[in-house]
């Protein structure tokens, strides 16, 4: 008997159960403390990971990237100069209208082209040439409207070979030297520059590895031009006496030639080996993290899992009719509420008075706790930004001779450029025929080239005439006598930087550089970097600047003035925010030279990529990330748990002092809301019966049953008074009784 109403009691239990579904993760009570376990556990292995470096020597990554620079700066060099003896083929082939010996005679007025050709297609044979011998067969077979390739010269030079189509089904073809820069003369950087083909065989070289070079390197050299292919990159050799050689690698691609040339630039330098450690260790951190979570879990677990867990378990099989059902104590508030209210239910449906007093006095809540916990995340996250704060970073000599160097090609780049764009500007006005040929010679720089902002002629009295570009900036005042570059002012709310070439009729040919062309080459100097005049005044700034805005840093100005006197200088300097590498460039040589620029730069110490660096940064990103999680963490809990727990736990107390009239409204399907719906049905059998329990009322019918739309009622008749008739009829009869 006694099993068979137990397994009454357990069919009545599962049919309950079955009524009150819960949903799955995020919203269980049981899956949200494991799923923060282990969130918490694995950043603290993160942690570990990022922050428990060896301390094993190495090149630093500063020094790495600033050499990758440096090789994608003497590729783009040489890029630049087959996009500039495009356009210079391009002009002389349109200025001559096509014609053999003259395309060739303007051509080579500029005396770097080494080899000229006009070739007749199909069969490409001679028409025409000048200087030494153009490789015929090194040209593709495609030319298109242009081609680029590389080749060797009769004396094994390595060259430029740069094609075009003339009119008339004919080929320009002219060859131009590969230039590398001379490296400076550095002895910590031991820096060397090598051009090689794909296949890894060096053809040109420049430093220290010109001459001299040791089957090892030579094989480094071969592996970093392969891997040129792929694109840029550092391969390490081996080390030895604190240094390790780096291989920067980068192809030869110029804008005419999309797929890139047969060409690689390596650059090799001896980098610094530096100790990768932090002086802290990551170990304690990570372990405290796991700490944390661990005990949070069980606590968490102890205080609002397994209360509530419990709590449900009784309120069920209360609900469900078992009347004997013991509820078990909590020492949760929350709880303790809900099980003051299931006790006093139970002795009611038991026939007992239910002498239940409200939970009082100061108990250990859930929200507490779990603001606890998230308070102690918080503390562990203010702990690793202390630990782990800003110091004075100790920068290796290597990484300073490598960013000096790095701001010396940059600089040069920047000189080549705005020489290069008089030189075009000349190469223009030598072959300037007609107007119209001006002015579609113009139009064809204006696409090709992005230094301009605006080209335009000027009449003798310095009046501008239809610009091709932008509206010029440039006043009108007389214009020189002899071709150059003019920094027009030196006050005002935009620098006015442009070109001048006088022509025979006593026009003269202007082109204004583009600031934003110049800001885009600064780009390449390493840190915040400025390009300043001979007063220290701002002319362009790789970040936000004002025209022409002094420059009062001493460290600054005292590296421009030492940079005027020849070579690139780089030192550490202390600064606000620690110790920072300050260098600088003077632009000299050529035209540019006269307006008396140098590119001064600030690299602070906290943003090179050294190991220090690296773990400050890990740690804030562990810490915020911790941070990040006891804070959703919270918020989920309280949003999913605690919150309708502690309104489940007002409607219990309002039981416990008897209001048996509120109905406890569920609002979540999960083990709270389970609690809540038990509850409901406890207090509908305490006042309806016995009967209530072990189901839950719900609305008859289904969401999709169509919705009946009931007939209006009708609007009664308005009232009238009765007729005459019934009225006389009344008088009648009262005259006849009363006879």
């Amino acid at each position: 008997m006694r099993q068979k109403t137990a397994t009454v009691g357990n069919a009545r239990l599962r049919r309950l159960q079955e009524q009150l579904p819960e949903a799955a993760f995020p919203a269980t009570v049981r899956l949200l403390p494991a799923a923060l376990l282990v969130l918490l556990l694995a950043l603290a292995a993160t942690t570990g990971v990022l922050l428990g470096a060896d301390g094993a020597d190495e090149v630093p990554v500063a020094f790495r990237e600033s050499q990758q620079e440096i090789a994608l700066g003497v590729a783009r060099s040489i890029g630049a100069t087959a996009n500039q003896g495009l356009g210079e083929m391009r002009n002389a082939a349109a200025d001559a209208a096509g014609q053999p010996d003259r395309v060739l005679d303007a051509l080579t007025r500029n005396r770097k082209w080494r080899g000229a050709a006009v070739l007749a297609e199909p069969g490409r044979s001679l028409l025409a040439s000048r200087g030494e011998q153009v490789p015929v067969q090194a040209v593709p077979p495609a030319v298109g409207d242009a081609a680029v390739t590389s080749a060797l010269a009769p004396g094994g030079e390595p060259v430029l070979l740069l094609t075009t189509a003339l009119p008339g089904g004919r080929l320009l073809a002219a060859t131009t030297a590969v230039r590398l820069p001379e490296p400076d003369a550095d002895r910590v950087l031991d820096q060397s520059y090598l051009v090689t083909t794909l296949s890894g065989r060096v053809i040109a070289a420049t430093g220290p590895l010109a001459q001299d070079r040791a089957p090892d390197v030579e094989r480094s050299v071969a592996d970093a031009a392969r891997a040129a292919v792929t694109g840029p990159g550092v391969l390490l050799g081996t080390p030895a006496d604190r240094v390790q050689r780096t291989y920067a690698h980068a192809r030869v691609a110029p804008s005419s030639s999309p797929d890139g040339l047969d060409l690689a630039v390596v650059a090799v330098a001896a980098g610094p080996l530096h100790s990768g450690s932090s002086g802290t260790s990551g170990i304690i951190p990570a372990a405290l993290l796991a700490l944390l979570a661990v005990t949070g879990f069980v606590v968490v677990r102890r205080v609002v899992t397994g209360p509530v867990l419990a709590a449900r378990a009784d309120l069920l099989s209360l609900a469900s009719g078992d009347l004997d059902t013991t509820i078990r104590p909590a020492r949760t508030a929350e709880v303790a509420s809900v099980v003051a209210a299931a006790r006093l239910c139970s002795d009611r449906l038991n026939g007992r008075d239910g002498d239940v007093e409200p939970v009082r006095g100061r108990q250990v809540t859930a929200r507490a706790t779990a603001g606890v916990l998230a308070v102690s995340v918080f503390a562990w996250s203010a702990g690793m930004l202390v630990a782990f704060r800003p110091v004075e970073v100790d920068i290796p000599a290597g990484v300073v001779a490598g960013v000096r160097a790095q701001t010396a090609r940059a600089t040069d780049a920047l000189r080549r450029s705005v020489n290069d764009g008089l030189a075009d500007l000349s190469a223009v006005a030598a072959g300037a025929g007609s107007p119209e040929a001006l002015r579609s010679a113009l139009e064809r720089m204006m696409a090709d080239q992005t230094r301009y902002r605006s080209l335009y002629l000027v009449d003798r009295s310095g009046r501008a005439g239809e610009p091709v570009g932008r509206p010029p900036l440039r006043i009108g005042e007389p214009p020189a006598t002899a071709a150059g570059l003019r920094q027009q002012n030196h006050a005002g709310r935009v620098p006015v930087i442009f070109a001048e070439v006088p022509l025979e009729d006593g026009s003269t040919l202007v082109g204004e550089f583009d600031l934003e062309h110049l800001a885009g080459l600064l780009g390449h100097v390493p840190g915040h970097a400025r390009l300043i005049d001979g007063d220290f005044r701002t002319i362009s700034a790789t970040d936000g600047f004002i025209a022409f805005e002094q420059v009062t840093d001493p460290a600054l100005r005292d590296g421009a003035t030492r940079a005027q006197r020849g070579d690139a200088v780089g030192d550490v300097q202390p600064g606000d925010d620690g110790p920072g590498i300050v260098s600088a460039a003077a632009v000299l040589g050529g035209e540019v030279g006269r307006l008396g620029w140098t590119v001064v730069s600030e690299k602070p110490g906290a943003e090179l990529a050294l190991p220090v660096n690296d773990v400050r940064r890990y740690a804030q990103l562990v810490a915020l990330i911790a941070a990040l999680a006891a804070l959703f963490g919270y918020g989920w809990l309280l949003f999913s748990v605690l919150g309708p727990l502690r309104r489940v736990s007002r409607a219990a107390d309002g039981l416990v002092r008897g209001d048996f009239t509120s109905v406890i409204y569920p609002q979540r399907h999960d083990e709270v809301g389970t609690i809540a719906s038990c509850l409901e049905i406890c207090r509908q059998a305490v006042t309806q019966g016995l009967d209530r329990l072990g189901e839950v009322r719900r609305p008859r019918g289904a969401a999709t049953d169509p919705t009946q739309f009931l007939k209006p009622v009708e609007k009664p008749a308005a009232h009238t008074a009765p007729p005459p008739v019934r009225r006389a009829a009344s008088r009648a009869g009262a005259g006849k009784g009363s006879a």
